[in-house]
C-alpha cells in the first residue's frame, strides 16, 4: 500500500511539472468589477465558484484569479493525465490537494487561486472542477459586462443567418453589454432554435410547439 501511495505522489509531482511548463505571461486589464457575485449560480459546482469569486473580491484579486484559472482551465483540458489522476478514487484528497496547488505553484498562481483549488479538492470535488472552473468563468464575463448565449438551430446557420441571430440577441441586452455566441445542432427541434443566455431559456422550436399543441388537444403521444 505504501509502495502505491508513494507512486501516486510521483505521478502528481511529475504532472506538476509538466503543467509548469504551460504557464501563460501577462495578465489583461479589467475594469472595476463587483465586489459581489453578478448572478446567482446553483449546484454543487455554482457554490465553490461562488465562494472562490467572493474570496478573490475581498482581496482585491479578481484579475489575477481570473488569469491564473483561465490559464489552468485550459492546461488541464490538454492532460488527460492530470484529470485521470484527480479523479482516481484511490488517491486521497491531501495529494490531490497538493498536487493541484503545484501546478498552479509552477503557473505562477497566487495564494487565493491556490486555496481555491486545495478546497474543492479536499472537500472531495475533484471531479467537479472543471465545472467550478467553467462556473467561476462565466461569474467573471458576468462581471465584465460580457454575456454569453448558446444557440440551437435545428439546420447550421450560414453566415448571414449568425449575423441576423446576433443582431437579436443584442437587443435583449442591456446597455454596455457585449454577447459572445456559440452554436450547435440539434435536428430534433425539427426547425426554429432556442436560446441560453445567462439565466434565460427561449426555445423557439417547432418540436415545443408541437408538444405544446398536443398537450393541449389531449393528444397521448
Amino acid at each position: 500500500r505504501r509502495r502505491a501511495e508513494e507512486t501516486l505522489a510521483d505521478r502528481g509531482a511529475m504532472l506538476a511539472r509538466g503543467l509548469g511548463r504551460t504557464r501563460r505571461a501577462g495578465t489583461r486589464a479589467l475594469s472595476s468589477l463587483p465586489e459581489t457575485p453578478p448572478l446567482p449560480l446553483f449546484g454543487i459546482g455554482g457554490r465553490y465558484a461562488t465562494a472562490i469569486y467572493t474570496a478573490a473580491a475581498k482581496k482585491g484579486e479578481l484579475e489575477k484569479v481570473d488569469t491564473d484559472l483561465k490559464a489552468f482551465s485550459e492546461a488541464l483540458e490538454g492532460m488527460p493525465a492530470l484529470t485521470a489522476f484527480i479523479g482516481n478514487p484511490n488517491v486521497p484528497r491531501a495529494e490531490k490537494a497538493a498536487t493541484l496547488v503545484a501546478c498552479l505553484d509552477k503557473m505562477g498562481g497566487c495564494t487565493t487561486s491556490k486555496n481555491a483549488v486545495a478546497v474543492v479538492a479536499d472537500g472531495g470535488r475533484s471531479t467537479d472542477l472543471k465545472k467550478v472552473l467553467s462556473m467561476f468563468n462565466e461569474l467573471m464575463v458576468a462581471a465584465k459586462g460580457e454575456v454569453t448565449a448558446h444557440v440551437t438551430t435545428a439546420q447550421e446557420l450560414d453566415a448571414a443567418g449568425q449575423a441576423a441571430m446576433s443582431k437579436s440577441l443584442d437587443e435583449l441586452l442591456a446597455k454596455g453589454q457585449a454577447v459572445t455566441v456559440s452554436y450547435s445542432v440539434d435536428p430534433g427541434l425539427i426547425s426554429g432554435h432556442t436560446i441560453e443566455m445567462g439565466d434565460k431559456f427561449i426555445d423557439y422550436s417547432a418540436a415545443t410547439q408541437l408538444k405544446k399543441l398536443t398537450a393541449l388537444l389531449g393528444i397521448g403521444v
